[in-house]
């Protein structure tokens, strides 16, 4: 485009040189003095705005859920009172557990004094979205030049999984008794929590928490409300290796793994979350005991990076535990190292949930 703004610009200059040759008169010798300024007239004004608008990148939440867009705002700061006609802002945006970074492109207006500009991006695996900056373009206002810098700023911004109603099924079938029910998981664990009693339906209640049955009998909304049973250690045990090709995979994990930690906190249970830092070489340990711990344990879990071995699995083993402490250990079913009646159930065939 610069090319052609610059043939055109020349076959402009040719033409008033051309004129003035044949008439000899001011007003032609003035359009040429005009015409072979413009250059660097423009190259000047847009230089001073150039040197005097600062961008900003920006999202106005912190998480977002799955299979949703991502916001961003463009925040332009142009502290002079001349417009320009565009700005293009390279940046990327990248799943911290993926290497699926995309370069994408957004030219923008540059006003006079501080805008904002929405764009969004799609968000298909849970993760960490890391949105950087790499460079800014702007040319002059005849489009001869072009001024370049380098774009540094970030924003990330946390994809939270969607709730798997299998997985909660999973959850409730192993640490429940007492429901009217007619089937379990096949596991059953003694003395964990059961169903105290059914109460109406109260604005604020999680969905999760209905028994349709009940409900249905009674034509209203009934919730479940449990009580715990025992005093010992339960653990959701995530395994963030790489255990397939296949894209997509340590989304399941993630989502298996979020989903049956939402339905404990469903059932009031307090709980501990543990996870392998490959980069440093630490075994972690959050306890949660309500929703915003949760989520911030998935945010530190979501800065790991992933490795090939049972990591997670082996400084499992090697903790003290007291009697009848109990862990969920989220992995892939090709880890065999466990009873097969362990197991207690499978999500979309490529998660095992296995009690430890």
């Amino acid at each position: 485009m610069m090319v052609k703004n610059r043939i055109k610009y020349v076959f402009v200059l040719l033409i008033a040189a051309i004129l003035l040759l044949f008439y000899h008169n001011f007003f032609f010798f003035y359009l040429m003095l005009v015409v072979a300024l413009m250059p660097l007239l423009s190259y000047c004004v847009s230089k001073y705005v150039w040197n005097r608008f600062d961008i900003l990148i920006d999202s106005p939440v912190l998480t977002v859920g799955s299979k949703n867009d991502v916001p961003i705002d463009f925040i332009l700061n142009n502290k002079t009172g001349l417009p320009m006609p565009a700005v293009h802002f390279d940046f990327t945006v990248e799943n911290h557990y993926y290497p699926n970074d995309e370069l994408q492109c957004v030219t923008l207006p540059v006003r006079a004094g501080k805008n904002t500009y929405h764009w969004s991006a799609n968000s298909v695996y849970a993760g960490k979205i890391g949105i950087s900056g790499t460079e800014i373009r702007m040319q002059d206002y005849l489009g001869l030049f072009t001024f370049r810098r380098k774009f540094d700023c970030e924003d990330d911004i946390y994809v939270i999984p969607t709730e798997s109603d299998v997985i909660m099924n999973v959850i409730e079938d192993t640490f429940t008794e007492g429901d009217d029910r007619d089937n379990d998981s096949g596991y059953s664990v003694d003395d964990v929590t059961q169903i105290k009693e059914f109460r109406e339906f109260i604005p604020g209640d999680r969905m999760q928490k209905v028994n349709w049955k009940i409900s249905a009998k009674h034509d209203e909304l009934y919730v479940k409300e449990y009580e715990q049973q025992y005093n010992r250690t339960l653990t959701l045990l995530a395994e963030l290796r790489r255990d397939s090709e296949e894209v997509g995979f340590l989304d399941e994990l993630i989502t298996a793994f979020y989903s049956a930690a939402v339905k404990l906190l469903d059932m009031d249970m307090v709980f501990r979350v543990q996870w392998y830092d490959v980069e440093t070489g630490r075994f972690l340990t959050e306890t949660v005991s309500e929703q915003e711990d949760l989520e911030e344990a998935l945010h530190q879990m979501y800065l790991m990076s992933t490795y090939t071995d049972y990591f997670a699995y082996e400084h499992y083993c090697e903790e003290e535990r007291g009697k009848g402490d109990m862990a969920i250990y989220f992995t892939s079913p090709s880890f065999s190292g466990y009873d097969e009646s362990k197991k207690i159930g499978t999500y979309k065939e490529r998660v095992a949930l296995i009690c430890l």
